[in-house]
């Protein structure tokens, strides 16, 4: 399921990083500085907001260096600091971030990549299930529920046949991104949790099947 991203390399890196970018950036800026004297608050506020994107998009190799080998909370910022931002060398860094040692860094990145939620990541994404880490593959199941991709149902069913570890906060995920992607598929686990004597997940499993498609 994992697809290549237009303009990355396979070993992760942005083939127009070395572009100059400058002359178009400085465009942009003007049209935006002057659209903050604009006599309409709506396009005061939306040239505002892009201007911080602007600004955030030049600082990218900062950010992307911090990510590399700053502190777990200074990576956990940067991650966050991208979470406005689209294009192949944001999902670059953020992909990169994913595989990060430290179980937060990696949960930050793959959370972010869920509300950016490009289908051009929806393998890298899916790889996550496996995590070791319980808090990854919860974050990794959240994330996939933005996608609403019903190609997903079947290794999240396996998830919840099989789960990879005691971690009741997978199973909960799992049966509710099952109800957010509607796939009738689901149904006849969701049926089993919804007999369950564990009222958490009975109440999930029966709020699921209300979602499920017919």
């Amino acid at each position: 399921m994992t697809q290549d991203l237009v303009g990355i390399r396979h070993d992760g890196t942005d083939k127009y990083s070395s572009f100059n970018l400058e002359p178009y950036m400085n465009k942009r800026k003007d049209v935006l500085i002057k659209a903050l004297n604009d006599p309409d608050e709506s396009i005061r506020k939306s040239a505002a907001e892009s201007l911080e994107k602007l600004e955030t998009r030049e600082r990218l190799d900062t950010l992307e260096d911090r990510i590399k080998s700053g502190s777990k909370v200074e990576k956990i910022k940067a991650v966050y600091a991208l979470a406005r931002l689209r294009g192949n060398r944001v999902l670059s860094i953020l992909l990169n971030a994913a595989k990060d040692p430290i179980e937060d860094v990696r949960a930050s990145a793959i959370r972010v990549l869920g509300v950016i939620c490009d289908s051009r990541t929806l393998g890298a994404v899916a790889e996550f299930l496996n995590d070791a880490s319980p808090v990854v593959q919860r974050v990794a199941i959240e994330a996939l529920g933005n996608f609403k991709d019903p190609r997903l149902v079947d290794s999240i069913l396996q998830m919840l046949k099989s789960p990879k570890s005691d971690d009741q906060g997978v199973v909960e995920k799992a049966i509710e991104v099952l109800g957010k992607i509607g796939d009738p598929k689901a149904e006849e686990s969701l049926l089993q949790f919804a007999a369950s004597n564990n009222l958490v997940l009975k109440k999930l499993a029966i709020s699921a099947l209300g979602d499920l498609e017919i």
